[in-house]
C-alpha cells in the first residue's frame, strides 16, 4: 500500500510541476537599414517596429533609416511601402510642367548587432502584395484634370498581415531592379550593402504606388550570396583584360559566357555588352553608351554561349545599326577602356524584333521583369 502511493505521488508531482529549465526563446536585438523611395513602415512578427522619419508628404523623400528593434527566431518581416502620389491619380507634379508618373524603390537589410551578421535582406524570394495601383491609363499623365481622368483601383489591407501566421501563397514574388532603373540618389549611399541586398518593388515600379513585402527568416544564418545569379566568362577574369581576338584589332568574334543561379521563377535572360564612350571625334554624334552585343529571349534553362555563337536565344543590334549580331570594340586614345557585360533573368520573354532591340529599347522592354542580375568588368587597351 505504501509503494502505491508514493508512485501516485510521484506522478502527480510529474503531471502539475513546472520543468525546471523549460525552453524559453532567446530575444536578440537587431537593426534594420533601409533607404525607399519614398516611404516606408517596418513589421516585425506581427509588431509595427518603426517607419520613415521623413513624411512621404516631403518633396523628393529618399532617405535612409536605421530601426532598432528585439525579436525572437524565427522572424516574420513585413514592410508597407509606398510612392508619393498627389491624389488618387497617381501623379507628381500635378499642374506643373514636369507633370509625371513617380517611380519607386526599396531596399532593407537586417543584421544582428551583438555579431554584425546580416541575417535577411531584400530580394526577388520575398512575397508581394500590390495595395494601389494608379493611373490605370498612363496616358492620363498630360491631362489637365487628372483626378477626374486617370482611374485607379485599391485593395484591402489584409487583416494580420504582418503576422506570423498570415498565409502569403497567393501573392506574387518581387520583382528586382539595378540602381540605375530605381534612380538611387540620397540616403541609399549611407549603408555598405550586402551583395545579396537589392532593390525590389512589385513587378511595376510605376504605376503600383503602395505594396505589401513579406519573407519569414526561419533561423539566424548568415546571408549567403551561393544563389546570387553569377555571370562568368572561360575569356577573362572579373576585371581583367579583354583577349585581343574580341576586338577588331583580332578576329573581331565575340566572347563566351556562361551562368549560374538562374531564378526558378525566370522566363527568360538578356545579356548586353557596352562601354561608355570616350570624348566625340569630329562630325561624331553622341549616341549615349556604345553597344556591342545584345542578346534576349535566351532560354532559362541555357547556363552559357559559346565564343561567336548565333544560335541562342535572339541577336539584337549594336550600336553601328547596321545589322543584328556582335561588333567588336575599337578603343579610341591612349589608356585601357572598361566594357560591361549584364546578363538579366526576366520574369517573361520579351515582344521585340531583332531590329527594334537596341540596348536603350531593351532596358525600356525589361521595365517590371527583371528578377535578377549579374554584371561583368573587363578592360583592354590598344597598342
Amino acid at each position: 500500500m505504501k509503494r502505491t502511493l508514493i508512485a501516485i505521488a510521484a506522478l502527480l508531482l510529474t503531471l502539475f510541476s513546472a520543468p525546471a529549465h523549460a525552453a524559453v526563446a532567446k530575444s536578440v536585438t537587431f537593426q534594420a537599414e533601409v533607404w525607399a523611395d519614398n516611404w516606408f513602415a517596418l513589421y516585425v512578427n506581427g509588431k509595427k517596429v518603426g517607419e520613415d522619419s521623413t513624411p512621404i508628404t516631403t518633396e523628393k523623400s529618399f532617405n535612409s533609416e536605421k530601426i532598432k528593434f528585439t525579436a525572437t527566431y524565427p522572424l516574420t518581416i513585413g514592410v508597407f511601402a509606398k510612392d508619393f502620389t498627389e491624389n488618387a491619380s497617381g501623379l507628381e507634379y500635378i499642374g506643373k510642367p514636369n507633370q509625371q508618373i513617380g517611380d519607386a524603390g526599396i531596399i532593407l537589410q537586417i543584421r544582428e548587432v551583438s555579431s554584425g551578421r546580416i541575417v535577411a535582406q531584400t530580394a526577388s524570394d520575398w512575397k508581394v502584395l500590390t495595395i494601389n495601383k494608379a493611373p490605370l491609363n498612363p496616358e492620363c499623365v498630360t491631362s489637365n484634370n487628372p483626378t477626374v481622368d486617370c482611374k485607379s483601383s485599391n485593395a484591402k489591407v489584409p487583416t494580420s498581415w504582418a503576422s506570423a501566421s498570415f498565409k502569403d501563397a497567393t501573392w506574387k514574388f518581387a520583382s528586382e531592379f539595378s540602381a540605375e532603373t530605381v534612380g538611387v540618389k540620397d540616403g541609399y549611399f549611407d549603408f555598405t550593402w550586402s551583395p545579396s541586398a537589392r532593390l525590389v518593388w512589385s513587378s511595376d515600379l510605376k504605376l503600383d504606388n503602395a505594396i505589401l513585402l513579406r519573407k519569414v527568416v526561419k533561423a539566424a544564418t548568415t546571408v549567403s550570396a551561393t544563389n546570387l545569379l553569377t555571370l562568368n566568362s572561360p575569356d577573362f577574369k572579373n576585371g581583367g583584360t579583354l583577349p585581343k581576338d574580341f576586338t577588331c584589332d583580332g578576329k573581331g568574334i565575340s566572347p563566351s559566357f556562361s551562368w549560374s543561379n538562374v531564378p526558378v521563377n525566370a522566363q527568360s535572360l538578356v545579356l548586353i555588352m557596352d562601354t561608355e564612350p570616350g570624348p566625340l571625334r569630329p562630325r561624331e554624334v553622341d549616341t549615349g553608351k556604345h553597344f556591342y552585343l545584345t542578346i534576349f529571349n535566351i532560354p532559362k534553362t541555357v547556363n552559357s554561349i559559346a565564343s561567336g555563337a548565333t544560335n541562342i536565344g535572339t541577336l539584337g543590334q549594336n550600336f553601328q545599326g547596321k545589322a543584328p549580331g556582335y561588333t567588336p570594340p575599337c578603343s579610341q586614345g591612349p589608356g585601357a577602356k572598361k566594357y560591361s557585360i549584364y546578363l538579366y533573368a526576366l520574369s517573361s520573354k520579351l515582344t521585340l524584333s531583332a531590329t527594334e532591340a537596341t540596348e536603350s529599347s531593351l532596358l525600356i522592354a525589361m521595365t517590371g521583369k527583371v528578377i535578377s542580375s549579374a554584371s561583368l568588368d573587363v578592360f583592354y587597351s590598344r597598342s
